[in-house]
């Protein structure tokens, strides 16, 4: 997918950080884009701002996300690039942690990104043209850390059946690429995302549960001071498409943590 212009992009999680840059970005190379938010306010905002469309999504939810696939189809014929960029950021000490806590995270992070593909990934596959899907996990989908594993579960996930897809897809023959955004620290509101968090699932304070109902102080700190622009990686996730590559690395320094993990995989095994 080296020219753009004029071809349809969906990206979920559209309103704010990378999901915003992405449009704007997608925009800029003259295609027809399409975002998806939970948060309608943002999301009315940010589509009136970039000149874009913008459709209200809950992507925990399959019949919301087959909405949107319906409403770009019936308006705009075709899809030719689907970046599943919604996320939260949710933890917690496991010990602490609630039901409703898991299927939070898990209900946004991975099913998400299961719904997304469902959805359009049988448009994608007929489109004469071909087309691409981004999927955004993190470098905590690659090498877990304390505090966040709803997190890293949901992350370690995306990876999983960003590769799977790809090898079937090249398997098959299809003219579909697939990507998977790993990135480090991102100047993004993500740790504040318990704003969207549904009353279905809120839980009350009870004990200690650091992490689990607000954002992580060290990690929002850390990602304001050493953060780099949404902008940034918008410009790679572009790159990557143009490249048809598969890892899409923000921070190529932090993947040193992954081989550490791999070297301890290797040394315990018998």
């Amino acid at each position: 997918m080296e020219d753009l212009a004029g071809r349809v992009a969906v990206v979920t999680g559209g309103a704010s950080g990378i999901g915003r840059a992405l449009a704007a970005r997608l925009a800029r190379e003259g295609m027809t884009v399409v975002i998806a938010d939970v948060e309608a306010g943002a999301l009315e905002a940010t589509a009136a701002e970039l000149g874009v469309t913008g459709i209200v999504t809950d992507v925990s939810d399959a019949a919301s996300v087959q909405a949107l696939a319906d409403a770009v189809l019936s308006r705009f014929g075709r899809v030719d690039l689907l970046c599943n960029n919604a996320g939260v950021g949710g933890g917690g000490d496991v010990a602490h942690l609630a039901l409703a806590d898991w299927e939070w995270v898990l209900g946004v992070n991975l099913w998400g990104v299961v719904h997304g593909l469902h959805s359009f990934l049988p448009h994608l596959i007929a489109n004469p043209a071909g087309g691409h899907i981004v999927n955004t996990a993190s470098m905590a989908g690659l090498v877990a850390f304390a505090g966040a594993a709803p997190y890293c579960a949901s992350k370690f996930a995306v990876v999983g059946m960003s590769e799977s897809l790809q090898r079937e897809l090249t398997q098959s023959g299809a003219d579909v690429g697939v990507s998977v955004l790993c990135p480090g620290f991102v100047k993004t509101n993500i740790f504040a995302s318990q704003r969207n968090r549904p009353a279905a699932l809120a839980v009350p304070e009870r004990g200690p549960r650091p992490g689990a109902r607000s954002a992580n102080d060290e990690i929002v700190r850390s990602m304001q001071e050493l953060g780099i622009a949404p902008e940034v990686v918008a410009d790679e996730v572009l790159a990557a498409i143009s490249e048809r590559r598969f890892w899409i690395f923000t921070h190529p320094d932090l993947v040193d943590v992954v081989d550490e993990r791999h070297a301890v995989l290797l040394a315990d095994r018998r």
